[in-house]
């Protein structure tokens, strides 16, 4: 994956019990933190929640995560962690419009294995009538550039105009890291991807 480099300040959170105390590491510095008093999902789940500090050099990094235990501390790791930047691709059918769908399509998935500090992600297209905190579902997963995720199946994944756009400006900053999320619906208006306090404001009622 890839959080966003400095100066904006990258978020890490998970799901653990309520009151647990977390430690995160990265590289020599440690953060902690204390997980929600109450649950927050109706799995009886609590957030924690850390703001880390800017980084500037892209990695990459472990993240370590741990949650002490009665049988001993529990650590999930994240490898393989960039910085750099991070872009939300989102829109109708013209930013769903896939990699293999694009006039010349066939070259840019042959040589997508070329820009390995791409990180691409893609969101399920499953509705909810209300604001959630996780994602219902996931196409693909957090994926290195390849043949393989940039080319994926039709309308699904990689969308063509993120790709293209994220290459350009991955080539042009010399590398710098991106992390391009693709989360599209072809026809879906803006109300759809608002919240209801955003729409209220606005009187809309429909």
């Amino acid at each position: 994956m890839v959080l966003q480099r400095a100066p904006q300040k990258s978020v890490v959170w998970g799901y653990t019990d309520t009151n647990q105390v977390i430690t995160l590491r990265l590289g020599n510095k440690m953060y902690t933190t204390v997980s929600n008093s109450k649950p927050d999902n109706e799995f009886g789940e609590s957030i924690w929640s850390v703001t880390l500090d800017p980084v500037s050099q892209e990695g990459p990094y472990d993240v370590h995560v741990t949650q002490p235990s009665p049988s001993g501390n529990i650590t999930i790791t994240l490898h393989d962690v960039l910085f750099g930047d991070v872009w939300i691709c989102s829109g109708q059918s013209n930013m769903q419009f896939t990699v293999d769908m694009m006039f010349n399509g066939t070259q840019e998935i042959a040589n997508a294995g070329n820009f390995p500090k791409i990180r691409l992600f893609t969101v399920s297209l499953i509705p909810s009538a209300a604001p959630l905190e996780e994602l219902l579902g996931i196409s693909l997963n957090w994926s290195v550039a390849s043949p393989q995720s940039v080319g994926g199946p039709s309308w699904d994944y990689m969308s063509a105009t993120c790709w293209c756009f994220g290459r350009m400006v991955h080539q042009a900053l010399g590398g710098r890291p991106m992390g391009l999320v693709a989360t599209s619906w072809g026809g879906t208006p803006v109300e759809d991807w608002m919240p209801p306090e955003a729409l209220h404001q606005c009187n809309d009622t429909s």
